[in-house]
Order: C-alpha cells, then structure tokens, then sequence
C-alpha cells in the first residue's frame, strides 16, 4: 500500500514537472500577489489605503512556505511596514516582498500613500495609491528539458524591471472593515529577445477584503471576515474566515478557500505592541495534496508611542474638545 501510495506520488510530481516544461516557453503566469492564510492582520501588500489606519508606527513580517516536500516550491518573504504622519491625515507605508518559485524569482518594492476623511465619529474610509517596482529572474537553462537543444531553454531572463501602481479604499470603523484596492492595474509581460515567446505574465487583480468583529461575552469575541481576489485572465479565489479572541490575548480560528483548501490559525499577542501569528494549509475533498501543506508565520509590531497623537485620527463616542482626550487610538480588532 505505501509503495503504491509513493509510485502515484512520484508519476504526479513527473507529470507536473514535464507539463511546466512544455508550458514554460509559451507563457508562465507569476504568483506575485501574495496569498496569506492571514490576510486580515495586515492587508498593506493588497491595499495601499491600508497605511495608517492602525493609526501607529506598524511593522508586519511574513513567511510562507507551500506544499512542503516538494522540490523548489514557492516560497514567500514579505516585509511591509507604515505609519501615519505627525498631527496630518496623510500616511506612508512601504512594502518588500520575495517570491521563489522553481526557475521564478520576483522581488518587488511598494511605496503607499493614504489619505484619511472622517465619515462620522466612529467611521472613517482611508484613499490610497501605490507606486511599485517589480524585478524578474526566470532561470531557463537551469530545467531538465526533453531536447537538450531547445532554443526556448538556451538562455535565461535575467534583471528584467517592470513597474507598476495601483489603488484602493478602506471603510472602516472599531468593529468593521470594508476595502476594495487594485494593488496591480497594469499588466506585465515578459519574453525573451531570441525566441519571442512570452516568458512570465502577471495579470491585474482586484481584491475586495471585509470584517466584523462582535462580542459574545465580556472575554470573547468572534471576528468573522472574507477576501475576494478577482482576476479576469486567470483563477480567482475567495476565503471565508472565522476568529476566536479571548482576553485580548490569543486567538484561533480556521479559514477555507474555495478551491479546496483549509487553514488552521492561531495568533498569541506577546506583548502590547507584538503578536505572533501561524497557520498551516491543508487541501481536502477530491483535490490532490502536494507535499505535506503549507505553513505561514507572521510577526506584527504596532506601537503608538513612536508618532505623536493626533485626536482627528481617533474613534469618538461624541464632538471630544482639546480639554477631554477619552477615545479609542485604533482600529480595535484588526
């Protein structure tokens, strides 16, 4: 039964293997969005209205590792960070991102800028735009190919820059989010000068993120949110995810995609300004299961004593004068 279960597994990662060679040369879509089981803690890579609205110097580090024991699976390293600017409306952010997939490698360096109206006392919605550089190396000549003179493997894609921009919009208030962003609006193809064939495409997504969290008690509080990523060229997907919050201190929770996959999370807040967060991915049904799953695992760093306050910025439960300073500093939940 295992030598058999091991024969399938091995035929599987052959056929995948052979088919990205013969689909290579003609085009080879990039997975240079980020797809994060925990998206809801910091969503700067989709939104870049998100900046500043955790109205604190914040700093989010991610890792993601996918289909573990495959050979030369993807692999994500992503670093954002942003601020609001003192005493203004206006914020910054920044983004890093590493993607490794196979013969693919893509960096990409993010700039944001966001602007914040207040909508009511309790309700603001942030506008955002982002300027990015994206930078491309495809390591053709390192594949095992059929016919060791294929003109298509001769030479590789190397240093090869593509810039891009995007916007959003975030509504949101203590409990509640709502975004709608296009962290990519161009498209951008990629091919090779001796064969003319299209090499990497990466296609423009639109992504629409909410949430809510309600109490069930005084300790809990349940935070069910959704992301939506639209892509007219390409596969879509859409996760559906339910959080538990005790105390402030922890939370757990699951996630589904609706191509058949599961993820397990848990977040522990460590201390005031530093939460530690992971989750594992898991395909079930009738899909296959390459590899083992995949682990993600964040750090995000939020503290407020790095900027100086500014009360236009803050959650009022009333008109608060300069005499009075009672009012929520933050988004309270995510």
């Amino acid at each position: 039964m295992w030598l058999n279960s091991r024969i399938k597994y091995c035929r599987i990662t052959h056929c995948m293997v052979f088919l990205s060679c013969l689909l290579l040369p003609c085009c080879l879509f990039a997975q240079s969005d980020l797809i994060s089981s925990q998206y809801m803690n910091s969503q700067l890579m989709i939104n870049p209205a998100y900046a500043g609205v955790r109205n604190a110097f914040s700093i989010n580090a991610l890792s993601r590792q996918q289909w573990m024991g495959i050979r030369n699976a993807p692999t994500t390293y992503a670093i954002n960070m942003h601020s609001p600017l003192n005493k203004r409306m206006a914020s910054v952010g920044a983004s890093v991102l590493h993607y490794q997939s196979g013969p693919v490698q893509h960096n990409e360096l993010t700039a944001a800028y966001s602007y914040l109206l207040r909508l009511n006392h309790q309700m603001f919605i942030s506008l955002g735009i982002s300027a990015q550089v994206n930078h491309y190396n495809v390591g053709l000549r390192d594949l095992d190919v059929i016919e060791d003179n294929d003109p298509s493997f001769q030479n590789n894609l190397d240093n090869a820059f593509k810039p891009n921009f995007g916007a959003g919009i975030f509504i949101y208030s203590p409990q509640f989010y709502f975004g709608v962003s296009v962290p990519k609006i161009l498209n951008s193809r990629l091919s090779l000068e001796e064969t003319g064939g299209v090499v990497l495409e990466q296609v423009t997504s639109a992504y629409i993120a909410s949430g809510y969290a309600f109490s069930v008690s005084k300790e809990v509080i349940l935070k069910p949110s959704l992301l939506g990523r639209y892509r007219p060229s390409a596969t879509s997907s859409f996760d559906v995810n339910m959080q538990m919050m005790y105390k402030n201190l922890f939370w757990i929770g699951a996630s589904y995609r609706l191509n058949n996959t599961l993820a397990a999370l848990l977040n522990v807040q460590v201390t005031e300004t530093l939460a530690v967060g992971y989750s594992y991915d898991f395909a079930v049904g009738d899909k296959v299961n390459f590899g083992v799953g995949s682990h993600e695992v964040s750090l995000t760093f939020d503290s407020d004593k790095l900027i100086k306050r500014n009360r236009d910025r803050r959650f009022n439960k009333k008109k608060v004068t300069k005499k009075e300073d009672k009012a929520v500093q933050s988004i309270r939940y995510f």
